[in-house]
């Protein structure tokens, strides 16, 4: 299976997830970064109908096995790449709603009148950027007593979690009171190191080749 169906050109990296049953080609992009060029292993499931739904039901095999119990769990995630793979997942595990970070405020938020809470952040494939949540994702994740669990398509140099992580101190902030930490992480692929090591496990079903300085 080609991504897009053999429609990306170029060089490709073979990536094989245990429990999926077909290997999976997908791109290597060289990206910028500073004054140098890196190379990475390209995995974009945006549009990918199947391909969200066999790994979504491999991950949300996984959250079970380590979360038999949902309650007291709230679930985040963060736009725009892994939202059809979380949509899956939390019909897998029926999950009623999922807090979203987003990468932008948008009109909807209505941010002159309703709360709203930003932070920055950066990615090895987006570089600097924002994540911003408003009021219903806040007053979602007000709602857990136990937990926050993220979820991702790809987690990299941890950029993207340690946003989230000051997000959540944010809104804790916001609703004047302590919020359970985050238990875990699960993501289809870790690749590359994490620039800190953090409080919680990341649970991954595959790995990806490390990026590399060309």
């Amino acid at each position: 299976m080609d991504v897009l169906g053999g429609l990306e050109s170029g060089e490709k990296y073979r990536l094989e997830v245990p429990g999926l049953g077909y290997g999976v080609d997908i791109p290597y992009t060289v990206l910028p970064s500073g004054d140098r060029r890196l190379r990475i292993a390209s995995l974009n499931l945006v549009g990918q109908t199947r391909l969200n739904r066999d790994l979504g039901r491999l991950l949300a095999a996984r959250i079970q096995e380590v979360f038999p119990d949902l309650q007291g769990l709230v679930f985040l995630t963060a736009v725009e790449k892994a939202l059809m793979l979380v949509q899956t997942v939390a019909q897998e595990i029926e999950l009623e709603a999922v807090a979203v970070a987003y990468n932008r405020v948008k009109p909807h938020m209505e941010a002159d009148c309703r709360p709203l809470i930003q932070v920055g952040s950066s990615s090895v494939t987006s570089g600097s950027k924002f994540m911003a949540i408003y009021e219903r994702d806040i007053n979602l994740i007000a709602t857990a007593s136990l937990g926050i669990v993220v979820i991702d398509d790809v987690v990299s140099t941890g950029g993207t979690l340690l946003a989230m992580e000051d997000l959540l101190e944010e809104v804790a902030a916001h609703l004047n009171r302590p919020l359970p930490a985050i238990q875990a992480v699960f993501c289809v692929a870790q690749e590359g190191e994490l620039q800190t090591l953090p409080a919680y496990p990341i649970y991954c079903l595959t790995r990806l080749p490390n990026p590399e300085f060309i």
